[in-house]
């Protein structure tokens, strides 16, 4: 059994344990760590606390800092470091799972303070030179050699190695994955996130300052934008560190200013000889009233050494990721948890620099890494935690469903393992192909389905949009996030083959195919129905005792993934579910039409949109009898048809139900629900004008609607849409409006509405929905 101090350990450790001591150590910040996004007032929140306690040290040695944690796994082999250059890395790396944002603020602090040291130093030594008493020069050499110790200690905010080069042979100690590498040369050396590039562009101030008898601070102007943050941050600790230089005089909240104190307050105290091995007695005191500069030094040394030593960290190395982010998840009670997402790149990087070792070229190496950018780059600016675990559960869903069949998430940490898990079982030669799967899924999702207005561009041929659009809004407006997967299977294929936007698509197939299933089970119940079975079943076990549909199989054929076998796997299962509902009628469509006349379809408005649609779709009433029609009048499945019904209450009755009408309509039955919820008694309101005053008659609403039909300009429809011109986007809602309008002929054709007329026209519909809908299925 393996024990829990194997997998990790933990111990409280200071700042200059964790960052001053491990002189070969440098930290490496994964891309899915979040940008370092510290601001000033955090600065000042940190250096009131440590104000405040460090005043309580001169009282009491229990007095210490806990900043929190930090989180890190041993990578020294490079495993997930990239870009990288061999043999140009720290001997020992440290992989930050939690706790870079105050790592790296520290960092900032603690070369701010060799910055100010430096500035100091100059200072100690003229005063060293003109002191002439032995007792005071004897303690201003030690303060001088504590103030050279310090500048030492802080000088570890870089990495030195035995490179010849007076600048790069110093590695910055902390870069990010993907744009930053460490490098002992101009050529490999690259640090552009805004904390590498400071550090660097600091060290090399440092050399070109040696010869100088005066330390400069470095100038800030130099870094553009990008680095506006960290720039920011700098310029907050620099005011702070005045304010410490001054005494210890920290602004309050309200503007007042914290009492200053005096080295008097330093003489003698045992604590800061005993936890901060710095003691101050009378001679310096003296020293600091004699020279005006050395009061000012004394306070910031005491300050470098409190901050070192005093401040502390609960430093936790893990043996691996996993564990390390179970960890992480335990630890992080306030902040925001890692996504799957997040999680899962370092695996494709360290996947890249096994690729980089097996001799991948750089363009190749280059490509990888882009696509996967092109996944995390879609996360990067989603600000609301809830919106991106949101969707980045959707997108794991979807894409492993479709990758291996099976998936089940209930938590943060299933997510992390089907991604983990359905990744690692990847042979080495399917990861290029697994991770180029899911940039397209990502795409699918974020560019087709879970924008505001889900469109298809793109994906199908332009004169097959229109109804591609309709099924694809039909699918995200019923929620039917299942049938991701399949569609993301064909989308693959399609690129595959250089089908994608073509009229080879198989993607505009099946998505009509799939809404057509959808619809025509749906119809029977008025609800789901156990119809997500049917997509498990498929990708789960497959159909015909073939293989499932499932990407991991390695291969993206129509041997595999065929559009007209899953037409018919469709068309079985539908068939199956027919015959289920007990239906006493022989031939299958007649089965389905009994079903669904006895529905209360109009109860629910929103799942029957596309059935309408498609009830109306090729349907013209000529001599009071119906026809099917190709003409352009006659086209119903269309995005501004779709646009149109979905308003509030388009959808009505033409018999409300209301008590109040019942005795002016002609037929007592047609009170009942399961009569007046019939499809055959919907009524398309395209202008919202129905009401119950329109309504209180047959009589009312009929000439009502007589009256809309009267319009001259319904008679010119067909001539406008065969006008050959390019009709503008308005005049195509307000054709769509009359074609709608139209439709009343079908109702006012009746001399009254009743039971039977209900029925008729359920009937009619009906079988106009299951020709044109089953037709996506043949």
């Amino acid at each position: 059994m393996q024990k829990s101090l194997d997998i990790f350990k933990a111990e409280p450790q200071s700042v200059f344990d964790v960052l001053c001591e491990r002189k070969q150590t440098g930290f490496y910040m994964p891309a899915y760590q979040r940008p370092y996004s510290w601001e000033e007032n955090h600065i000042r929140d940190l250096f009131s606390d440590c104000e405040n306690v460090f005043r309580n040290l001169l009282e009491s040695p229990d007095a210490i800092i806990f900043l929190g944690s930090i989180l890190s796994v041993d990578d020294s082999a490079a495993m997930t470091v990239y870009p990288i250059a061999k043999r140009q890395t720290p001997t020992h790396i440290k992989l930050i799972i939690d706790g870079q944002q105050r790592l790296s603020t520290l960092m900032l602090i603690i070369m701010c303070l060799n910055e100010r040291l430096r500035i100091l130093l100059p200072s100690l030594e003229k005063s060293l030179i003109n002191e002439k008493e032995a007792e005071l020069s004897d303690v201003l050499e030690d303060l001088k050699e504590t103030v050279r110790q310090l500048i030492i200690d802080t000088s570890n905010f870089s990495v030195e190695t035995t490179a010849d080069h007076a600048v790069y042979k110093y590695l910055p100690k902390i870069i990010r994955s993907q744009v930053d590498c460490w490098g002992k040369d101009e050529k490999k050396a690259q640090y552009t996130s805004p904390i590498s590039m400071l550090l660097s562009s600091y060290q090399r101030h440092i050399v070109e300052q040696h010869e100088q008898t005066i330390f400069t601070p470095l100038n800030l102007s130099l870094f553009d934008e990008s680095a506006k943050r960290v720039v920011n941050n700098i310029k907050e600790i620099r005011k702070q560190l005045d304010c410490v230089q001054n005494g210890f005089q920290f602004k309050l909240p309200g503007g007042e200013v914290e009492e200053k104190l005096c080295v008097d307050d330093f003489v003698n105290v045992t604590t800061l000889d005993l936890c901060l091995d710095f003691p101050v007695d009378e001679d310096l005191h003296k020293a600091c009233n004699k020279h005006n500069k050395i009061e000012e030094i004394v306070y910031i040394t005491a300050f470098a050494k409190f901050l070192l030593h005093r401040v502390c960290l609960t430093y936790v190395e893990v043996n691996n990721e996993s564990y390390a982010f179970d960890m992480f998840e335990a630890l992080n009670t306030t902040g925001e948890p890692l996504t799957a997402i997040e999680t899962f790149v370092p695996k494709v990087i360290e996947h890249i620099g096994n690729k980089r070792r097996e001799g991948d070229t750089e363009e190749e190496l280059k490509f990888a890494m882009d696509t996967l950018g092109s996944i995390t780059d879609r996360f990067e600016n989603i600000i609301k935690s809830k919106e991106k675990n949101d969707k980045t559960k959707a997108l794991i869903l979807a894409f492993v469903r479709a990758y291996q069949g099976k998936v089940k998430i209930t938590s943060l940490r299933d997510q992390r393992d089907a991604m983990l898990k359905s990744y690692e079982n990847c042979s080495y030669i399917n990861k290029d192909n697994y991770l180029n799967y899911l940039a397209k899924s990502a795409a699918f999702l974020f560019e087709h389905w879970q924008v505001d207005t889900p469109d298809v561009k793109g994906l199908v041929s332009v004169n097959k949009r229109d109804v591609a659009n309709v099924c694809l809004r039909y699918l995200v407006d019923m929620k039917h996030d299942i049938v991701q997967s399949l569609l993301i299977q064909f989308i693959l294929q399609d690129d595959k083959y250089e089908n994608t936007g073509t009229e080879y698509s198989s993607f505009e197939d099946v998505l009509k195919a799939v809404t057509a299933f959808s619809v025509l089970w749906r119809a029977m119940s008025g609800g789901a129905d156990g119809i997500d079975g049917v997509y498990k079943k498929l990708h789960e076990k497959g159909m015909n005792e073939r293989n499932a549909y499932q990407l991991s199989f390695g291969t993206l054929s129509s041997d595999h993934f065929n559009v007209t076998d899953l037409k018919a796997f469709f068309r079985d299962e539908l068939t199956a579910k027919i015959n289920s509902k007990g239906s006493p009628k022989v031939n299958i469509d007649d089965k389905w039409l009994d079903i669904c006349s006895k529905q209360q379809m109009l109860t629910k408005s929103k799942s029957i949109k596309l059935l309408i649609l498609a009830a109306f779709d090729n349907l013209v009433l000529n001599d009071n009898c119906f026809e099917r029609s190709n003409k352009l009048d006659c086209q119903y499945i269309t995005p501004i048809m779709w646009e149109l019904i979905s308003k509030k209450d388009r959808i009505k009755r033409v018999y409300d139900g209301s008590r109040e009408s019942l005795k002016k309509w002609d037929d007592a039955e047609i009170a009942n629900p399961e009569v007046y919820n019939k499809l055959g008694n919907v009524l398309i309101d395209t202008r919202n004008s129905i009401s119950q005053k329109t309504q209180t008659s047959w009589y009312d609403l009929k000439q009502h609607m007589l009256e809309a039909l009267a319009n001259d300009s319904i008679n010119e429809i067909d001539t406008i849409l065969q006008s050959g011109g390019i009709i503008s986007e308005e005049a195509q809602k307000n054709v769509s409006l009359l074609m709608l309008e139209k439709k009343y002929a079908e109702i006012t054709w009746a001399d009254t509405w009743n039971k039977e007329a209900v029925e008729q026209r359920t009937e009619v519909l009906l079988k106009n929905a299951w020709l044109n809908l089953t037709s996506w299925l043949d």
